[in-house]
């Protein structure tokens, strides 16, 4: 009674900590309302409301891929057929509960998705603790599925606005984990059959869900294990398979096998789908990605579970060996959540949510153990007179509490304003793009932009431009490996506005089929492609906007990349700093000197060039005879100075000329409107 009791308190902890992120977005409407609906916190969410408003307005999902891969998609171009409708089971889950739980909020999907998250939250909570219940360590379970809920990593992937399938993932696989082990623990051979069914079912939900079928294969991997260390009869073990795979849906495991290849070739062997077998080494944006990246102990810790939490990791993988230690055969049903763990340290991050739960399991177990052998050695009982099966549930619940509270007080969901019930968490998320860039898309097609028209932009907005305006792109969170997203981040880094304009237009005008072949036989046959394009008989635009400046890192990564040899080359720096005035001619920048007239800093270094923009347009520049590393971009925006530090050539590229400068050529691009500091359009000529 006390485990559910605890379990239901803590799926109520789950839910309140993003209810509390809610209501201080509601208190700050004018950056994370748009009118009058919520924003999101992720880049990949809006393909799922996207998928949620095809559905809404009864029409066919296909729809989605030709406004996400020109001209891949494109009817007019390729002859592609996507009038054949998706499959119903080849749509998420979450895309079709928004739609169906939007007829409770007015129809509008973006409140909907952030009103599940609080919801999500809880049921995961509680599942995850179902899990070790079933296990038989139901208060461990209790600390396992709050610490979880509260990790910082899970905690900041299940925030509100982040409308992704993480929401329930987690939970999915530890409900699965649990039917199939409590299949494999009751005596019964009708239950032992009515689990696993059970076990199949939530794997098809699971399945469905997530669109990623190959978690079959460890499922499966697991029940056999189970089977043959409990000693289970051949035959009914069998039945049992096959009971698990036929509830599991027999599309979703014909699927499994090529989703588990592509999870291999993705994460573990870094090759991707899109992967090209040519002459040309193209970038793997994977590379860019930081929850792909393998981190040191110290930093991994601080990703997964907040600054300071080396003890739970320590005490984790310490009291989770003991608990292998004494309970092998049970602890054979968390295999997969075991690869899992090892996966997050050492291909990456990403993997660690499904493993968190494991840590703070470990901790239980051993704080748990470590109580209950100080009153074995005490023995407590004796000295109070009260039976000792009493004394134990006691030690054990308060054991539970106290480690309840230590997750609290340590999570950065605990109030930053010590207000329980009117709660400020020490972290809430920031929308991932902002109401001016939201209004951007949403008045494209509004104000007269041609319902044909493509948009080239970064990547990162691909979903939420196709979401708010209904145009097309040519690349997005779906498709960043492609070579696409180098030749579009080749065109922004680019010293020559000609060559970025046949750049853009070689993007728009060949699908990724041709780009391949004409990427297959050597670099200059490649080149001679590019400066062959032709402008296409539709309207093509390019979106710029500040955000870029936060993504110029990985932008430079790609777009300079030395696809002869397949090496990084020549990354540059966007980077902000503070300077203030200490006479006419001098600054002080970072703690150096700079003297505005000969480019000289105090440091010893040089600058290459000075160059003064207002409100987006270059008002003065300054050439330095002696020549630098690096050149100053002092930014004014209605009187307020911003100071950028960057590489020579990216004070050349197309983007600083188009975007800061204002120094377009108009036969390749011209500018049709100017939102600065926020964004411009620029056509493509």
């Amino acid at each position: 009674i006390s485990v559910l009791i605890l379990t239901l308190i803590i799926g109520l902890l789950a839910f309140k900590t993003r209810n509390d992120q809610w209501n201080v977005w509601k208190l700050n409407k004018d950056i994370t309302f748009y009118n009058n609906s919520p924003l999101l916190s992720t880049a990949d969410g809006p393909y799922f409301l996207g998928q949620a408003k095809y559905l809404n307005e009864d029409q066919p999902i296909s729809l989605q891929l030709e406004k996400r891969f020109f001209p891949e998609y494109d009817k007019g171009i390729y002859k592609k057929d996507t009038n054949n409708e998706i499959s119903f089971f080849n749509i998420s889950l979450l895309p079709i509960s928004i739609n169906y739980f939007s007829g409770f909020f007015n129809n509008d999907l973006l409140l909907t998705a952030n009103k599940l998250i609080p919801i999500t939250a809880l049921i995961t909570t509680v599942l995850i603790a179902v899990f070790f219940i079933i296990l038989g360590f139901g208060y461990e379970g209790v600390v396992a599925g709050l610490g979880a809920s509260l990790s910082q990593s899970i905690y900041v992937r299940t925030s509100v606005g982040r409308v992704d399938t993480d929401l329930l993932n987690i939970g999915l696989f530890y409900l699965i984990l649990g039917l199939i082990l409590a299949s494999i623990k009751v005596e019964d051979n009708r239950s032992k059959l009515a689990l696993i069914c059970m076990a199949g079912f939530f794997n098809f939900l699971f399945s469905w869900w997530y669109q990623h079928p190959g978690f079959l294969i460890p499922f499966i991997f697991t029940l056999v294990l189970l089977q043959f260390f409990n000693r289970q009869k051949l035959s009914f073990s069998i039945i049992q398979i096959i009971l698990f795979m036929l509830f599991s849906g027999p599309f979703f495991v014909i699927d499994s096998f090529s989703s588990i290849m592509v999870f291999i070739n993705e994460f573990l062997l870094s090759s991707s789908k899109e992967a090209i077998t040519s002459n040309l080494l193209f970038p793997d944006t994977f590379k860019t990605i930081t929850e792909l990246q393998t981190l040191d102990f110290k930093e991994y810790s601080k990703v997964v579970f907040g600054e300071g939490s080396e003890w739970v990791v320590l005490f984790g993988l310490s009291g989770f060996m003991l608990f292998i230690l004494f309970n092998f055969n049970k602890a054979i049903s968390m295999l997969p959540a075991i690869l899992f763990l090892l996966m997050s340290i050492f291909v990456g991050k990403r993997f660690a949510m499904y493993a968190i739960p494991i840590y703070w399991f470990g901790v239980a177990y051993l704080f748990i153990c470590s109580v209950l052998l100080i009153n074995k050695t005490i023995q407590l009982s004796k000295i109070i007179k009260i039976s000792e099966i009493f004394i134990k549930n006691f030690l054990v619940t308060i054991s539970t509490i106290f480690l309840m509270f230590v997750i609290v007080l340590s999570s950065i969901s605990f109030c930053e304003n010590d207000n329980f019930f009117s709660c400020k968490p020490k972290y809430v998320p920031q929308p991932s793009f902002s109401t001016n860039t939201t209004q951007a898309f949403d008045l494209l097609i509004k104000e007269g932009f041609d319902t044909s028209s493509i948009i080239i932009t970064w990547w990162d907005y691909g979903y939420w431009l196709n979401y708010f305006s209904g145009l097309t792109s040519v690349h997005d969170g779906g498709s960043q490996r492609s070579p696409k997203t180098y030749l579009v981040a080749n065109a922004l880094t680019s010293t020559s506005q000609k060559n970025s304009y046949d750049i853009i237009n070689y993007v728009v005008s060949n699908n990724l089929e041709k780009v391949i072949k004409d990427s297959s036989q050597n670099y200059i046959n490649f080149i001679n492609e590019i400066s062959k394009s032709k402008p296409i008989d539709r309207p093509v635009f390019l979106y710029l906007s500040r955000d870029m400046i936060k993504w110029w890192s990985t932008i430079t990564y790609i777009g300079n990349w030395d696809i002869i040899n397949g090496v990084e080359k020549n990354k540059t720096i966007f980077e902000r700093i503070d300077c203030s005035p200490k006479s006419q001619s001098e600054m002080v920048c970072g703690g150096a000197v700079l003297n505005v007239n000969s480019g000289s800093i105090s440091n010893g270094n040089q600058l290459d060039s000075l160059v003064i923009s207002q409100n987006g347009k270059i008002i003065r520049r300054f050439d330095y005879d002696e020549k630098g590393q690096v050149s100053l971009l002092i930014d004014i925006i209605n009187g307020k100075r911003f100071f950028y530090v960057v590489s020579p050539n990216t004070l050349k590229s197309t983007f600083t000329k188009l975007y800061f400068l204002n120094n377009n050529n108009n036969n390749y691009f011209q500018l049709v409107k100017d939102e600065y500091p926020f964004y411009k359009i620029f056509k493509i000529n």
